[in-house]
């Protein structure tokens, strides 16, 4: 599999779209578009042979490669992310199934710099800086590509994915394989 495909679909795509919206202050389509590419993500990464993600992919993708700066007040936990993917996804909302029943934290997004959470205060509540969360995702993803370029099974299970993810051609001369 060209490198080329990876630099296009991930990098200038998922990321590139991300950043985009996000310096275009389309700050509920970033969280969005990150939301998702955590997704897509998980999808390149679950076990060869698995044809559906489901959460514990998500989780784990989140587990071990989401970081924040340790200073912050909130560290990412799988499960919070996942929770705030549904309620974003499902609802359009900060509230899901899982935040219901008490099993993740709420998320609330802003357009500072650093994310906001005291548990003194509310445990379940979490105010998210887009910017924070979006660059974490990016080192998330470098993170992810470095482990495919050392891990033949990652990289295995990517290649035998990664033409599945959404792309726009940028011509009619630029397109991949599109039936895969």
């Amino acid at each position: 599999m060209s490198d080329n495909y990876y630099k296009d679909i991930i990098l200038d795509g998922i990321c590139s779209d991300i950043k985009k919206a996000r310096d275009n202050t389309i700050l509920a389509g970033s969280v969005i578009l990150t939301l998702s590419a955590i997704d897509a993500m998980s999808f390149l990464a679950m076990p060869l042979g698995q044809k559906k993600v489901h959460r514990r992919d998500y989780v784990n993708w989140v587990e071990k490669y989401m970081k924040t700066d340790p200073k912050q007040p909130y560290q990412y936990k799988g499960i919070d992310l996942y929770g705030a993917r549904c309620g974003i996804v499902h609802r359009y909302g900060v509230k899901s199934r899982l935040s219901e029943k008490g099993q993740c934290k709420i998320f609330a997004y802003h357009n500072g710099s650093e994310h906001i959470y005291n548990p003194k205060v509310d445990g379940n509540f979490v105010l998210i800086s887009i910017r924070r969360f979006t660059n974490d995702f990016f080192d998330a993803v470098e993170e992810f590509l470095q482990d495919m370029i050392i891990d033949k099974n990652v990289k295995s299970r990517v290649d035998s994915r990664i033409l599945g993810l959404f792309r726009v051609a940028k011509n009619k001369n630029n397109i991949y394989n599109l039936k895969s």
